[in-house]
């Protein structure tokens, strides 16, 4: 059904006002609702429709007025608006427009008619006229779209015939109302359409544009610049912008593509990323159309940008999934809520033996072991269930039915409404580890040489052992051990044969005492023996005498000889000496320490006055802080440095001596590891560099001849970083040649390849500055090491040296050493010579320096600069 437009109304409004100027003023009267209509918007629609029926209820002397639209008889969309409706029909008439259900009656023949008492009245008309109660009932059908339709009501006060114009004029005013309500309609669904398509644009992350090319705009939606970042209410960028978005790698690519799609009209879709100035990097899934004129010329495009930035980071992490599931070392096992099995990696294959086809579809139950009963996997889906997972170590079942520990975890995967949809297993095999577990723990508490229970272990021990003193009111005795000399052993003998003696001492200090008593290895020559359940001091003694006695048989180390050893023993009593373990073992090390200084083999029992000596040894520390601090305590002694061949001294060790105000001449032994105790090992380490480089710019200036200075160079000091930094400082302040200057380093601080080390020498090697490893052979020595650390020469430590008289072992160590230098293209030099015949087998055996008291001792620098200008021949 057609319905006329706002054109035919306003037409049909001026044809009736020329043929009866007495409608004039409801001609005028509709004319100015048609001026308001034209601009209604849903939010006023009721108040200008019910303006405008009161007016006409004026016009046509009507009680009151009644507006009502229904697309279908289930009224499930209706609209109804009411001008006067009185309180006591109000809700009868309501009812009555809503439960109309065949007010297609009224508008059947599209007759505006006037119902008055006396008329006959169709069954519809009759429930109208009992409900709206008038006087005179005025009805306007309203047509609208197929099955829309309602009616305008006008109760009239009296009774009243309409002229053929008026009645053109209520159906057309009625069809105005229709059109209002039905344009609102459609407006708000336009609209609601828009916001609805920006909010799924947003959801989405879609954004719709439109490049107008001929006049370079590019118009989009608000999604559109939210994506590109674009200041609110932005509708429309040039392209050369948007392409400036483009990431760099990624913009030939686009412009091609776009190129391409202007001349040949192809639709286009690209990933590529935009690039923002937030800095915020972002992939874009592109789609584009094309839009030709009838010349086939492309005008216009238009299509989407999608932000996936998102959806790319998840199908990265998918893929590193994916990758995972195929490459990791533990198998995975997937079931659905059943557990019938869906999916396994690799690794389960390898580990089950099932094949995947094999397994694809079948129970998880076919890997059971038949060792746990109902319980346990009743509890096992509770904790899932309650948790989310369960973790545990389980035995299950391979194909070949052979059993094997595993540690698994099942984790429950559930959907959107909390539902498990899927387990998913992880496990590993604990064969191997179930093996050597039993070995680990051994490990954990006890000394890979001797079998003694290691440090954890006596811990765990003396922990125990003081409870049960405390309860039974009994004492506890500690006793620390350390063998007298023992680095010598190691030095002269080597550490194979040091090993047999420390298992020897082990078997034998074991065997003797009881069952009750722990003999622990703390580590070295170091041992602790705890005595449980003794009543008094002399017992502690008595065991004291035991292990001394056991001392006087000699020990058989393997070296074709016997060797006998003493031992420094320190002893502190529970609770006597102390109430905890970590007070009760350093009280024990303090006594032994005090038995080493009184001339080791011995042994001492703990007193309070040993406190006070480590107070002494801390107030050592603050004087060596000051010492530090002044310039006439530390002084560098030097101890020549020989060229075997021709007898001149061509280099020179920095040795530090301390001159203490009070005590005078504190040796080396002495204040070093306090030094190291005290952390002051850098500083000493900066004082002999700056010391050294003193002298050498004074020998520089006198132009002596090239004297290399050795100054020794602690690990903490070579691995703590700034030691190339201050020896540039100081070449440069003291105006030296770094051929001069020479770093001795242990072994010890080249074991650990760290970026740190490796900065350090590189630095040192760009500088100029030479580096030798000192006591080489009595460390942990790695060949590699001392090429990729670009050593310039190696010090053959005196053990080795003193041995060559009267050892074949320590011959054979000294050449293997030199030989070995000469093949790396090192300098060799031996330290600690003493004899004639040690120098030459040196010297037989081409190794090229030497230093030691053969030639002379560490001097002064005085002395050292006098013996320097003598001419000396061997």
């Amino acid at each position: 059904m057609k319905y006329p437009g706002k054109t035919s109304i306003r037409r049909s409004i001026q044809s009736v006002g020329k043929h009866d100027e007495r409608l004039l003023p409801l001609d005028l009267l509709i004319e100015r609702c048609i001026k308001v209509f034209l601009t209604t918007r849903s939010e006023v629609l009721d108040t200008d429709l019910k303006v405008a029926l009161t007016q006409l209820c004026v016009q046509l002397k009507a009680d009151y007025s009644l507006f009502f639209i229904s697309p279908d008889e289930n009224h499930a969309d209706s609209y109804m608006v009411e001008s006067g409706v009185p309180a006591q029909v109000d809700y009868d008439v309501r009812i009555l427009a809503r439960n109309l259900s065949d007010w297609r009656e009224l508008i059947a023949d599209h007759r505006v008619r006037v119902l008055n008492p006396a008329d006959s009245m169709t069954r519809s008309e009759q429930h109208i006229w009992q409900t709206m109660q008038p006087t005179s009932l005025l009805i306007v059908p309203v047509i609208g779209r197929q099955s829309e339709g309602g009616c305008l009501f006008f109760a009239l006060s009296e009774a009243k015939d309409l002229s053929e114009a008026e009645s053109s004029l209520l159906s057309t005013f009625a069809q105005l109302c229709y059109l209002v309500v039905d344009r609102t309609r459609v407006v708000d669904h336009l609209q609601r359409r828009e916001q609805l398509l920006f909010r799924t644009e947003r959801l989405a992350k879609i954004g719709s544009w439109r490049d107008d090319i001929i006049n370079d705009r590019i118009n989009l939606t608000p999604q559109a610049a939210e994506i590109l970042e674009l200041p609110a209410g932005t509708q429309s960028i040039r392209l050369a912008r948007y392409i400036d978005y483009v990431h760099p790698e990624d913009r030939e690519r686009f412009s091609t593509t776009l190129k391409n799609s202007y001349s040949t009209g192809e639709a286009t879709e690209m990933i590529y990323r935009i690039l923002l100035p937030s800095g915020n990097e972002k992939y874009i899934h592109g789609l584009g159309e094309t839009i030709q004129n009838n010349h086939g010329i492309t005008i216009a495009r238009s299509g989407s940008i999608q932000d996936i930035t998102d959806q790319q980071a998840k199908d990265r992490r998918l893929h590193q999934a994916s990758v995972v599931f195929e490459s990791t070392m533990e198998g995975i096992v997937i079931t659905d809520a059943s557990a019938c099995i869906e999916a396994v990696n690799p690794a389960f294959t390898n580990i089950t033996g099932y094949a995947e086809h094999e397994i694809l579809g079948r129970p998880i139950s076919v890997l059971k072991s038949g060792q746990y009963g109902r319980d346990f996997y009743h509890n096992m889906y509770a904790a899932i269930d309650n948790h989310g997972y369960w973790r545990g170590e389980i035995w299950n079942r391979k194909k070949s039915g052979e059993l094997f520990p595993e540690w698994l975890t099942i984790t429950a995967v559930r959907d959107g409404n909390q539902r498990v949809s899927h387990y998913v297993g992880v496990f590993s095999d604990m064969s191997k580890i179930k093996e050597s577990e039993q070995q680990l723990e051994h490990l954990s508490f006890y000394d890979s040489l001797t079998n003694l229970p290691n440090r954890a272990l006596l811990l765990n021990r003396l922990e125990s052992a003081l409870e049960k003193s405390h309860n039974s009111q009994n004492k506890l005795a500690l006793i620390a051990i350390d063998l007298d000399h023992f680095k010598h052993i190691n030095d002269s003998l080597g550490h194979p044969a040091g090993d047999r003696l420390l298992q020897a001492f082990s078997h034998r200090l074991r065997k003797r005492l009881r069952d009750s008593d722990t003999v622990a290895r703390l580590g070295g020559d170091d041992f602790m023996v705890v005595l449980e359940g003794i009543s008094n001091i002399d017992q502690a003694k008595s065991v004291v005498d035991i292990i001394q006695g056991l001392l006087k048989t000699p020990f058989d180390a393997g070296v074709g000889q016997e060797l006998f050893i003493s031992v420094s023993m320190g002893i502190t009593l529970y609770p006597d000496h102390g109430n905890s373990v970590t007070q009760l073992l350093s009280n024990a090390d303090v006594a032994m320490f005090r038995a080493k200084k009184h001339g080791r083999n011995g042994y001492q029992f703990y007193s309070n006055d040993m406190t006070q000596a480590a107070s002494d040894r801390l107030e050592l520390g603050n004087q060596l802080r000051k010492a530090l601090q002044r310039d006439d305590e530390l002084q560098l002694y030097y101890q020549p440095q020989v060229c075997i061949n021709s007898g001149k001294v061509i280099g020179a060790e920095a040795l530090m001596r301390w001159y203490h105000p009070t005590e005078g001449i504190i040796s080396p032994g002495r204040f070093l590891p306090v030094a190291e105790d005290n952390g002051l090992m850098p500083e000493l380490d900066g004082w002999a560099l700056k010391s050294a480089c003193k002298t050498i710019s004074r020998w520089q200036s006198e132009q002596r001849e090239l004297i290399q200075v050795a100054v020794n160079i602690t690990q903490p000091t070579f691995v703590a970083g700034g030691l190339v930094e201050l020896l540039e400082k100081l070449l440069q302040e003291y105006q030296i040649l770094p051929g001069w200057l020479e770093l001795e380093i242990t072994e010890g601080a080249l074991l650990e390849p760290t970026p740190q080390v490796l900065e350090t020498i590189a630095g040192l090697k760009k500088l100029g500055v030479a580096l030798a490893v000192d006591d080489f052979g009595t460390g942990y020595s790695s060949l590699a090491y001392l090429h990729r650390y670009q050593v310039d020469k190696l010090k053959i430590d005196r053990s080795f040296v003193n041995s060559i008289e009267h050892q074949d072992e320590g011959k054979v160590i000294t050449t293997t050493i030199i030989n070995m230098a000469k093949g790396l293209g090192l300098d060799v030099l031996a330290e600690g010579v003493e004899t004639q015949q040690q120098l030459d087998f040196l010297r037989q055996n081409h190794c090229e320096i030497y230093q030691g008291f053969l030639f002379s001792k560490p001097l002064p620098v005085d002395d050292m600069e006098t013996l320097m200008s003598e001419k000396l021949d061997l």
